[in-house]
């Protein structure tokens, strides 16, 4: 495998560098703190959970891992971005396995150290292939066509302008990449959408759209070639192209 050339990903007016053991970071200001940064253990253990994901949402942590390995295995080689990668919770094994070059970004320090820590128990260090990258998804920092995949699982219920996002994630595929995002939705489900409604209500989310909502949205974004799926509140969608 070749090494990755930052150069050749990110845009020329932005600069990486190393603020700790195996993390890098765009941001100016790495010392602000994230919402995350003080929720991520107990993210990690409820969320990880089948009891959770099944009473409160109707899934199961074995949804959001076959769903980032079919992102992942979508092609044998390119890069392939984790966009909102969190802890790696649901995706360490495989890109540990993986021979593609994987770049994992969140915002939150905390979430990318317990990523860190995750890889590193799993196989002794962290893998030349995996970049653990902080950044701001509002400010994504790369150039256009960079990526053969996506994966965004799990971000865009906590993103009001998630249309945008949406367009900004599709520009930076190559022209024969895939994108697959998921995200929490009301679906007339009835502990999942009033304990949504409550996260709403305590400012954890954006307001919660309907699955048809959320199906707008992705058609207006990246048109016929997605498909969608709905389990439970959690909707899963792909852009692929043939």
């Amino acid at each position: 495998m070749n090494t990755l050339k930052w150069d050749e990903v990110l845009a020329e007016n932005r600069t990486l560098r190393l603020v700790e053991d195996d993390i890098y970071s765009v941001l100016p200001d790495t010392s602000r703190s994230h919402h995350y940064d003080k929720r991520a253990a107990a993210y990690d253990l409820v969320v990880s959970t089948r009891l959770y994901n099944f009473v409160m949402w109707g899934t199961s942590p074995s949804d959001y891992i076959d769903f980032a390995r079919q992102a992942l295995t979508s092609s044998d080689d390119g890069r392939f971005l984790d966009a909102g990668c969190g802890s790696l919770l649901f995706t360490a094994t495989d890109y540990v396995k993986s021979r593609r070059h994987i770049i994992a970004v969140d915002e939150s320090l905390a979430m990318l150290r317990r990523a860190r820590q995750r890889l590193i128990k799993l196989c002794g260090r962290v893998p030349e292939h995996v970049q653990l990258v902080q950044i701001d998804l509002n400010d994504l920092p790369f150039r256009p066509n960079r990526f053969n995949s996506v994966l965004c699982l799990n971000v865009l219920h906590q993103f009001s302008e998630a249309a945008a996002l949406i367009s900004n994630l599709k520009q930076l595929l190559t022209d024969d990449g895939n994108l697959y995002l998921t995200s929490l939705i009301l679906n007339k489900c009835f502990v999942g959408d009033r304990y949504l409604n409550a996260l709403h209500a305590a400012g954890e989310f954006v307001r919660p759209r309907s699955k048809d909502e959320l199906k707008e949205i992705l058609n207006a974004s990246l048109g016929p070639e997605v498909s969608y799926r709905v389990k439970g509140n959690m909707a899963f969608a792909v852009r692929a192209q043939s």
